[in-house]
């Protein structure tokens, strides 16, 4: 059978027996696994609903604005933007099932999870975060913009006060109700590694050397080509290193990106053997794996 041709509840079988004779398992949990969750930075039309000045000014979904801010906007357009970006992700979307019931696959096993989705969705399901490596940080965290410090703080109640605050025909934030660090008075930033970030690095570090001698199945779920460093090299790079490591690459094209594929299940010729790479949703599969347990 190729192994593209797998339907979602042939492919939930093959990796759950998989997962079975592994000692260790690593989730690898990409953007696609949020979008597959209903949370897609893609989706048009939940952008015109909560970003409904940024969708007037000409953008369409809010990967657009992925890097824009520092340096094409003002202080009081930026922290609008984040106020309302951080507040529909955090707080108006509502925890995922999908992130529960992948919970109820793995919570008998051996299992770390390693995703660059900054979104907190592992948080909010109830994962033991000890077992969670935020590679990119979250959405909770704010700093010093001139790093009078090193620490970092909870945005909540300050990104609140800038909703309260929004200029809604300049899209821009009151000056006075601009968010500052309140060690040296400067602007806050934006600081998505917050200051236990070395402590969960280091845990999917001891995860990993602790697989060199066991039989470890790796899973990656939504995993593009964004961040390749953050998940899908490093995981082609375990499974190639480590004797008895086999990946499962899960992935489907975003439904409402306009520009083409974006599946990318591909992988090097050197994991031959040690791979099956699936162009499947996440969901769907995921919730085939829930029914066999």
């Amino acid at each position: 059978m190729n192994q593209n041709n797998y339907t979602a509840a042939q492919a939930a079988e093959l990796i759950l027996k998989k997962m079975d004779e592994s000692d260790k398992i690593l989730i690898g949990a990409g953007a696609g696994l949020s979008a597959a969750a209903g949370l897609s930075y893609m989706d048009q039309e939940a952008f015109k609903k909560h970003y409904p000045e940024m969708a007037q000014r000409g953008f369409h979904f809010a990967y657009e604005l992925v890097g824009r801010g520092d340096d094409e906007w003002t202080a009081g357009r930026k922290w609008a933007y984040w106020a309302t970006h951080i507040n529909y992700v955090r707080n108006i979307f509502p925890q995922a099932k999908l992130y529960s019931t992948l919970l109820e696959v793995l919570k008998d096993r051996d299992f770390f999870i390693v995703t660059s989705n900054t979104d907190r969705q592992f948080m909010r399901a109830g994962f033991p975060m000890e077992r969670v490596f935020e590679f990119q940080g979250n959405y909770d965290n704010m700093g010093c913009s001139v790093r009078c410090t090193k620490k970092t703080w909870n945005n909540h109640e300050y990104l609140q006060h800038i909703l309260k605050n929004i200029d809604h025909e300049t899209f821009e934030c009151l000056p006075e109700a601009l968010p500052r660090c309140p060690y040296c008075g400067e602007l806050a930033d934006i600081c998505f590694r917050g200051d236990d970030y070395k402590i969960h690095q280091q845990r999917y570090i001891d995860f990993v050397e602790a697989s060199a001698d066991k039989r470890i199945c790796l899973i990656e779920l939504g995993v593009g080509f964004n961040t390749p460093g953050v998940i899908r090299w490093p995981f082609e790079n375990i499974t190639y290193h480590i004797d008895n490591a086999y990946l499962f690459r899960i992935n489907t094209s975003y439904k409402d990106y306009p520009y083409g594929r974006t599946a990318q299940t591909g992988y090097p010729s050197q994991i031959e053997g040690k791979i099956t790479s699936l162009e499947l949703d996440a969901n769907e599969v995921i919730n085939e794996m829930f029914k066999l347990i």
